[in-house]
């Protein structure tokens, strides 16, 4: 079947397309790279393993529709309702997808890279395993997902709503999440070295083994978070807030902490022989 024929059967609906792929298992190469679609409702839809690179989605309804393994590389989705839609182990680099709504969307396995999700909403998404590595998240609401194991070196979150979120084992080095919401969230045993967390809001989260080395958490909000085992080495914590915090087992060597609030914070068994604590608040204890 040509590529306008595959056209044609788009635009005769959804149950009309999804009985031709259920009747046609065997059929592969669906070519609908670069189509333009406007004002259509998709929800529901199986586009799974069909070439969609560069394709244009205008107002289209893609709620609950099956991207598994769609090449959509290049296209343009931006605004576009994809709640609740599959789109693990698809090819999403370089792809627009602002504003986009991509809440409880699968998107575990998928290949990000250098997109952009600015002011998507992916609230309780599974991007579990994902490469996001050079993407731009800023002002992206990430409110519960599930990001285990996802590449976000590099990424771009600045000022994102990522409040619960599960960054564990995450690899957030040189991630820019300054001005971010990551109260409550989880990044047992995350990579972030070099990130940049500046203002951000730690509070009450899951740091437990995570690696810090040389981030930079001026000002940032970490108390009641649980660091223990954390590696602080070279990371600037200047002005930072680590009231009630527990640090035991951290190493904070060459860390700075000038000016740092770290009042009832738990250091025992700390490395601290070559820490920067001048003007600090430190523990009655101490």
């Amino acid at each position: 079947m040509a590529s306008e024929e595959f056209i044609k059967l788009l635009h005769q609906g959804v149950n009309s397309w999804n009985a031709w792929r259920e009747n046609h298992p065997d059929i592969r190469g669906v070519d609908l790279s670069e189509i333009h679609l406007e004002g259509m409702n998709l929800t529901g839809i199986d586009l799974s393993m069909v070439n969609l690179r560069g394709a244009r989605f205008h107002e289209v309804n893609l709620v609950s529709a099956n991207l598994r393994g769609a090449d959509l590389s290049m296209a343009n989705l931006r605004g576009i309702n994809l709640s609740g839609a599959n789109l693990s182990s698809s090819h999403l680099s370089m792809i627009c997808l602002s504003e986009a709504n991509l809440s409880r969307t699968n998107l575990s396995g998928a290949d990000l890279r250098g997109s952009n999700l600015r002011l998507a909403n992916l609230d309780h998404a599974d991007l579990s395993t994902t490469k996001l590595n050079m993407s731009s998240l800023n002002g992206a609401s990430m409110i519960g997902a599930i990001l285990i194991g996802a590449n976000l070196s590099r990424a771009e979150l600045k000022e994102a709503n990522l409040a619960g979120t599960d960054f564990s084992r995450a690899n957030l080095s040189e991630a820019d999440l300054s001005h971010s919401n990551l109260n409550v969230a989880a990044l047992v045993g995350a990579d972030l070295i070099g990130a940049t967390l500046v203002d951000s809001d730690l509070s009450e989260s899951n740091l437990c083994r995570a690696n810090l080395i040389g981030a930079n958490l001026y000002r940032a909000n970490l108390s009641g978070c649980d660091l223990m085992g954390a590696d602080f080495r070279g990371a600037n914590c200047s002005e930072a807030y680590f009231i009630g915090a527990d640090l035991s087992r951290a190493d904070l060597n060459r860390a700075e902490f000038t000016s740092a609030n770290l009042s009832k914070t738990n250091f025992s068994g700390a490395n601290t022989e070559t820490t920067d604590f001048q003007d600090a608040i430190l523990p009655n204890v101490w």
